[in-house]
């Protein structure tokens, strides 16, 4: 069952409530003013009129009600809230005294009588303009009350969603943890036993760099964004293992400027990319795969020469995949994936975020 809402403004116990301040306020004032002709002059008894000055109140309170619902329902919500408050009372202000107008005249043509000055003057635009003052105050409450709520529903959604978007980054940064762990370890302790035997000298340069990059992955995995910088030196330490595994066969270029940048990307994207490249192209001393890692704009482009491996890899995407949804949830730009006859290339957004 939906839940009636608290903010509705066509209430009938607030209409009657309403109906008795409004019918209040005329008391006082005819009682301040001491004006005989703000009561109808019908020649009815005293009850009869007060009973007719109630009923008018009601009315005119009811029409300033139903008026209110349908102005907020149909006033343009956009812009500044003041403004549409502002219309709001203009707007109601001229109905109700419509109202009064079209009463007036019509009570007098069918009765083919005049009420008087004072009655067309004072009574029924008095009736008018107590229910547009207490109206407009009851109406701008409910209005402020449900942008206040929507307001805090609104913060309340989007911190939720801010909450989902980190556990989902974590959940990708957790696999992609683990997806460079084993594999990578795995290579480069081959290579590190291999050199404790023929270069001691070289093996500890090796492990010294290998320490580097496991350090950065297991630190910096967990920070949702790292600034390029960083980054690339975490990527120089990476690529002097790929240059002890592979010697001249993979040639890295990178530009300078790279060195200095304090913006941010996700941590590890770099690597990702150049080891995708190194994976799914072929490469040899004499015929060297040539990766250029420069920024373009607000770009960073990493970019390879296409040279297929005689017995092609299967790609799972899955590299791709990470680096695409960890900026899906850091950012609205775009990871840009080209592919050409000759060179394969992605362009990684440099992002503001300095965490």
């Amino acid at each position: 069952m939906k839940k009636e809402s608290k903010t509705n403004i066509l209430n009938w116990k607030n209409c009657i409530s309403l109906s008795l301040i409004a019918y209040g306020l005329y008391i006082i004032l005819w009682l301040i003013v001491g004006d005989e002709d703000l009561t109808v002059e019908n020649g009815g008894s005293f009850m009869a009129e007060m009973l007719i000055d109630f009923v008018l109140c009601i009315l005119f309170t009811f029409m300033s009600l139903l008026y209110s619902h349908l102005l907020f329902r149909f006033i343009p919500s956009e812009g500044r809230s003041y403004k549409r408050l502002v219309i709001y009372t203009c707007l109601l202000f001229l109905l109700n005294n419509l109202m009064a107008y079209g009463m007036t005249e019509a009570y007098n043509r069918l009765l083919e009588s005049s009420f008087g000055e004072a009655f067309y003057m004072k009574n029924v635009y008095i009736y008018g303009m107590i229910a547009t003052f207490i109206s407009c105050i009851y109406s701008c409450a409910i209005y402020l009350e449900s942008y206040i709520q929507a307001n805090d529903e609104k913060s309340r959604l989007e911190t939720a969603l801010m909450k989902e978007k980190e556990i989902a980054l974590q959940s990708q940064l957790q696999s992609l943890k683990a997806q460079i762990g084993p594999h990578f370890m795995f290579n480069n302790f081959s290579i590190l036993s291999e050199l404790i035997e023929e270069n001691p000298t070289l093996a500890e340069c090796f492990l010294s760099n290998l320490s580097k990059v496991y350090r950065y992955i297991i630190q910096n995995l967990e920070r949702t964004v790292i600034s390029v910088c960083e980054e690339i030196r975490f990527l120089d330490s990476y690529l002097y293992l790929i240059k002890m595994r592979y010697g001249e066969s993979v040639v890295v270029h990178i530009e300078d400027s790279l060195r200095k940048e304090k913006k941010s990307i996700p941590p590890a994207c770099l690597q990702l990319l150049v080891e995708n490249a190194i994976k799914h192209n072929g490469h040899s001393p004499d015929a060297p795969l040539s990766i250029d890692i420069l920024r373009i704009e607000n770009h960073i482009v990493v970019r390879n020469l296409l040279s297929p491996l005689l017995s092609s890899i299967e790609s799972t995407g899955l590299g791709q995949k990470n680096i695409r949804e960890r900026y899906a949830l850091l950012s609205h730009q775009e990871v840009i994936i080209q592919k050409t006859d000759r060179d394969y290339s992605v362009s990684l957004p440099i992002l503001n975020n300095t965490h």
